[in-house]
C-alpha cells in the first residue's frame, strides 16, 4: 500500500515542479476535487463441503461518502507525424463513510435458503481511501479538437468497514441472539484492491471555454480483506480478534466517467464529473483463525463493490 501511494505522491510533486527550457516545453496541473459518493458492497461465503453453498453473506449498503481528492497532470509534447504528447498522471482521495447499513445473515439451505440469522446494523468510523497512477500518449484529431489518450497504469484502494448497533431481525431459539437489540457489536472488514489497469480518456473542445471529457478503464484485480468479529470471542468456535478471517481472491473492475470543464481563466479551470464503477472477484479463500489457534479454510464464493460519485472540480495549471 505505502508503495503504491508513494508513486502517485512523487507524480503528483513531479507535475508542480519543473524548471528552466522542461518547464517551458510541458503542460501541467494539479486538481483539487470534493463530491458525494454512494457504495455498495456485499461479499458471501460457501461451507467446507459446499453445503450450503452460500452460508453467510454480508451486505454494507447505502454507503454515503464524503470524498476528497487531490490529482495531477504532467503533458510532455512530441513534435512528430502522429501529433502525440506523453502523459502522466496520479489521484490520489480519501473519503469518510457519514451514513450506511450492514446486513449479516446465515442459512442452512442452499441459494440462501433456510435462513435462520439475520441482524440489521449499523456502520460507524469507517472510511475509503484510493490511489492511482498511470501514463501514456495523447493523440490529437479534428484540428485539436478532439484529443484520444490511451494510458495503462496501477490502482490501490481500500474500504474500512464497521459494524455496529446490532439489531437481530430474524432469530432461531439456542442458535442466535433473541430479536431485538444486543449490545456490544463493534466488528471490522478491511478491504484492499491491488490492481493494474488499462483505459482510455477523451476530450473533445465544445467551445472556446467549454471541454467535454470522458474515461473508461478496466482493471485486473488482486483482492484482500482481514475481519476481526468481536462477538465471536466464547465458546468452543470462539475466533481469534487479530484477525478472526482473511479473504483472498482475483477479480476485476471497470470505472466510468464523464463530465464537463469550463475555463475560467487562461489558467483556472472548474469541473463537474460522474463516476461509476463496478468491481467483482472470482471464487476466492476464506481462511479462519480459531482463538485456540487452530487454522481453517473454507470457499470465498465472490465479492461485489458498487460506486457511484458526483463531485466539483478545481483545477490550476501551471505551464
Amino acid at each position: 500500500m505505502l508503495e503504491r501511494i508513494a508513486l502517485v505522491v512523487l507524480a503528483l510533486l513531479a507535475i508542480s515542479t519543473g524548471t528552466g527550457q522542461a518547464a517551458e516545453m510541458m503542460e501541467s496541473s494539479l486538481e483539487f476535487r470534493t463530491g458525494y459518493r454512494k457504495d455498495k458492497i456485499d461479499w458471501n461465503i460457501a461451507d467446507v463441503d459446499n453445503l450450503p453453498n452460500i452460508l453467510s453473506e454480508l451486505t454494507w449498503d447505502d454507503l454515503e461518502i464524503y470524498d476528497v481528492e487531490v490529482s495531477g497532470k504532467l503533458q510532455i509534447p512530441f513534435h512528430n507525424r502522429y501529433d502525440a504528447d506523453a502523459v502522466l498522471k496520479g489521484s490520489l482521495g480519501y473519503g469518510w463513510i457519514f451514513d450506511g447499513e450492514n446486513q449479516d445473515s446465515d442459512y442452512d439451505g442452499n441459494n440462501r435458503s433456510q435462513e435462520y440469522s439475520r441482524s440489521n446494523n449499523d456502520t460507524d468510523g469507517d472510511n475509503v481511501l484510493d490511489a492511482s497512477i498511470g501514463g501514456g500518449f495523447r493523440f490529437r484529431m479534428l484540428d485539436g479538437r478532439l484529443a484520444l489518450t490511451p494510458l495503462a497504469g496501477l490502482s490501490y484502494h481500500e474500504q474500512n468497514l464497521n459494524i455496529t448497533d446490532g439489531v437481530q431481525t430474524l432469530a432461531t431459539p439456542s442458535r442466535t441472539p433473541p430479536l431485538g437489540a444486543f449490545p456490544g457489536l463493534d466488528s471490522s472488514y478491511e478491504t484492499e484492491w491491488r490492481t493494474g489497469w488499462i483505459g482510455i480518456d477523451l476530450d473533445y473542445q465544445a467551445g472556446a471555454a467549454t471541454h467535454l471529457f470522458g474515461s473508461a478503464q478496466y482493471h485486473w484485480a488482486d483482492f484482500s480483506a482481514e475481519a476481526v468479529w468481536n462477538l465471536r470471542n466464547r465458546g468452543t468456535d470462539a475466533l481469534a480478534q487479530s484477525p478472526s478471517f482473511r479473504h483472498a481472491a482475483n477479480g476485476s473492475g471497470v470505472v466510468l466517467a464523464a463530465g464537463v470543464v469550463m475555463n475560467l481563466t487562461p489558467r483556472w479551470t472548474i469541473d463537474l464529473v460522474g463516476d461509476y464503477q463496478h468491481w467483482e472477484t472470482d471464487r476466492g479463500t476464506d481462511t479462519i483463525f480459531l482463538a485456540d489457534g487452530t487454522i481453517g479454510k473454507t470457499y470465498l464464493n465472490e465479492v461485489n463493490w458498487k460506486s457511484s460519485s458526483l463531485s466539483l472540480g478545481l483545477k490550476y495549471r501551471f505551464f
